[in-house]
């Protein structure tokens, strides 16, 4: 009766799943998961696993990659009872693709995006978008420190209702951040040579704000700058009332110059706006049906990511990705990343393309992506798909090349930066012993930190001498990737392990673990036991009331006689 009504459960929670329309993460229960990591120190985490090529090793930049796979931006509530590890999220790896920490866990699986390391407050920060999940229902803006802790949580401003997905970007040595900003609004439409004379749109724009307050320290709204017959989006009637409004601006990217001047990227437009700090006029327009620009030689669509790189008193630099396509639409062959020189001292002004890196794979990026300008000049480019990320010399050789084993994750940017980790989480240690005896047996130890940066060797110790003595060190090896092992002959019945810096430096200590037993042993142990109860009852049959024994224990140790 009870195999059948396990059955029948798990049947039912099959549908549950099925009906609630589960996806990537929460699958495994129901598909292969070799795509993902799988670690015996920390069984939770189950980050997908990179493939990585490297081309040039000694050209390839120092540092870490920061991205956050998720599988829907729209996620699903998971069915009660269903257990999804640690997955989605933000994450680093290093550049070999190994992991180097997930927050997945401490952010319980909530879909994140533009993930990245900044300055601020005097040291290593890190800051992500927290998308709308569950009772997180407008999303929000987190930092945190190089301990993996949160210190600020920014929301978005009142009548904005929710932190918009695209961009948060930290400047000013931390003191400042730009996100995008977007609310429905009632409008004029006459524009648009439709039928109707008002409708609801989707009025974008962006916000400068005190990190450490929240307070708003500039904001700007495309209506009243920028024409909705500008928008490439076309359509033949617009609903309303409307929660959100027509999507027909698009907003992706806001930079800030360092003269307090705004750049933004508009993806159905297919233009890029520089917006004066001062009082919110548009200088320039870069492509798109109004451009301020000649575009000498080039022609870009649906972009992502534009940014300042530098400039002087007749030119400036910017870089952006041209994805060339979206799910409708093609302008290219292939997506590139742009450097791009702005001329704005000729009439009409000149844009030139100075270097274009295109897709390795030739492939088009009809969603998402960014690119990054490396401080030694190599361009660092995510393609989004399944997180496909490359580096190039400035010179355009491509020297490495990495991507998601799993086709069910993307990412929506990536970036490389130096960065130090420190967690105030201890390190976690595993212990198992193998063998038919414990004078027989193999003891191995399975290590790891969660974003743990400094980390050179681990050195492990024997726990259950007393206080009064000196640990008793039973092995060393060196760090190798998130999870190391190591093995002793014999048993160890408790150990702990301690994290050391490349100089010698104790950086954390494991708590101390019991060694997990084989079921054998314990087997072995219950049938000895029985057996010196059942032999001392021989002589004293009220012995044997003192001990716990099952009548078929008993038996099966008289049959062994």
């Amino acid at each position: 009766m009870t195999s059948y009504s396990n059955i029948f459960f798990m049947f039912l929670e099959i549908l549950l799943i099925s009906a609630n329309n589960v996806y990537a993460a929460n699958d495994l229960g129901f598909v292969d998961d070799s795509d993902l990591t799988s670690f015996v120190s920390r069984p939770d985490i189950k980050a997908p696993i990179f493939n990585v090529t490297v081309h040039n090793a000694n050209a390839v930049t120092p540092g870490y990659w920061f991205l956050a796979p998720y599988a829907k931006i729209n996620q699903d509530m998971q069915p009660v009872r269903y257990y999804q590890a640690c997955q989605t999220g933000p994450s680093i790896y290093d550049s070999a693709g190994n992991l180097v920490w997930t927050g997945a866990c401490l952010f319980k699986n909530q879909n994140a995006c533009d993930f990245r390391a900044s300055h601020y407050n005097g040291s290593d920060h890190l800051s992500a978008i927290l998308y709308v999940f569950g009772e997180d229902t407008t999303g929000h803006g987190v930092v945190m420190n190089d301990s993996y802790v949160v210190t600020e949580n920014i929301y978005p401003p009142r009548l904005v209702p929710t932190f918009n997905m695209h961009e948060f970007n930290i400047v000013e040595e931390g003191r400042i951040g730009l996100a995008i900003i977007g609310k429905a609004e009632y409008v004029d439409v006459t524009d648009l040579g439709l039928e109707q004379e008002v409708g609801w749109v989707h009025n974008q724009g962006f916000r400068e704000f005190d990190v450490a307050t929240g307070d708003t320290k500039f904001e700007w709204w495309t209506l009243g700058h920028v024409h909705l017959s500008a928008s490439s989006v076309k359509i033949d009637h617009l609903d309303g009332p409307h929660p959100r409004g027509w999507n027909w601006f698009h907003m992706n990217s806001v930079d800030k110059s360092s003269d307090g001047d705004y750049m933004i990227s508009s993806r159905y437009t297919n233009c890029i706006y520089k917006i004066s700090g001062k009082d919110g006029h548009v200088i320039w327009r870069l492509g798109g049906t109004n451009s301020s620009f000649v575009l000498d030689g080039f022609n870009f669509s649906r972009q992502h990511d534009a940014r300042f790189i530098e400039k002087n008193a007749t030119t400036e630099i910017i870089s952006f990705l041209d994805n060339g396509a979206d799910d409708f639409n093609t302008t290219s062959s292939y997506s590139s990343a742009l450097l791009v020189a702005l001329d704005t001292s000729v009439t009409p002004m000149v844009a030139t393309v100075i270097r274009r890196w295109i897709r390795p794979d030739e492939q088009l990026s009809r969603l998402r992506g960014n690119f990054q300008i490396l401080p030694n000049r190599n361009a660092f480019v995510a393609w989004s798909a399944n997180s496909y990320i490359t580096e190039h010399t400035f010179d355009g050789d491509l020297v490495m090349e990495a991507q998601f084993v799993s086709r069910r994750f993307v990412t929506y940017r990536a970036y490389k930066f130096n960065f130090t980790g420190n967690p105030n989480e201890p390190p976690t240690l595993k212990s198992h012993v193998y063998g038919t005896t414990p004078k027989t047996s193999t003891t191995v130890c399975h290590v790891s930190w969660n974003g743990a940066t400094e980390v050179a060797t681990w050195e492990f110790y024997r726990a259950e001498n007393s206080s009064a003595q000196q640990p008793i060190l039973i092995g060393k090896t060196s760090r190798t990737g998130f999870e190391t092992m190591i093995q002793f002959t014999g048993f160890e019945s408790s150990i702990y392990a301690e994290a050391l810096s490349s100089d010698g430096e104790v950086l954390g200590r494991s708590p101390i673990e019991a060694t997990i037993e084989p079921s054998t042993w314990k087997v072995s142990q219950t049938v000895n036991g029985a057996a010196d109860a059942y032999s001392e009852s021989i002589d004293n049959p009220i012995v044997i009331s003192k001990h716990i024994l099952s009548e078929k224990v008993i038996n099966v140790y008289k049959e062994e006689l």
